[in-house]
């Protein structure tokens, strides 16, 4: 999970200021970004919409990391795949399109974003376990990537 968001704190271009997201999106970045120059695939969570709004309150302190792992699972959001290589990109091959009816399918991504965000709203309503890690615990505690505490 904390590989995901570094990933998605040295990408995504805008996240909230203020509170201890700055600094906490540099502590995740230093100790938990993956070194990804030599795959040519990566599969992970889609980093739009509600799971971003997910992590910003992650790394805002908002919610804790069993929060954040348990509302990846709303709404079945999905994952992206990213080619990153030539050998990736050779590696595929076109097999078709067929048309689709966007109205349709926008309603379908438009109710299941809804419903995650229904469902993480509802979650973080409910009382925190005071075992549950926060991003403060993790800096605090100099916590690091393979550390047991995060499984």
């Amino acid at each position: 999970m904390l590989n995901w968001l570094a990933l998605l704190a040295d990408n995504r271009t805008y996240w909230q200021n203020g509170s201890i997201a700055e600094e906490a999106k540099s502590y995740i970045k230093e100790n938990f970004l993956p070194d990804i120059s030599s795959y040519d695939v990566i599969i992970g969570y889609r980093a739009d919409d509600s799971y971003f709004a997910f992590a910003q309150d992650f790394v805002a302190g908002v919610i804790s990391m069993q929060k954040l792992a348990h509302a990846m699972k709303f709404g079945q959001l999905g994952e992206q795949i990213v080619l990153k290589s030539k050998k990736a990109f050779e590696q595929i091959t076109y097999i078709g399109n067929e048309p689709v009816d966007a109205e349709i399918y926008y309603m379908k991504k438009a109710e299941r974003e809804r419903e995650a965000r229904r469902e993480y709203r509802k979650g973080k309503k409910e009382k925190a376990d005071i075992n549950e890690l926060f991003i403060l615990d993790i800096m605090r505690e100099g916590i690091k990537n393979g550390d047991a505490r995060l499984f």
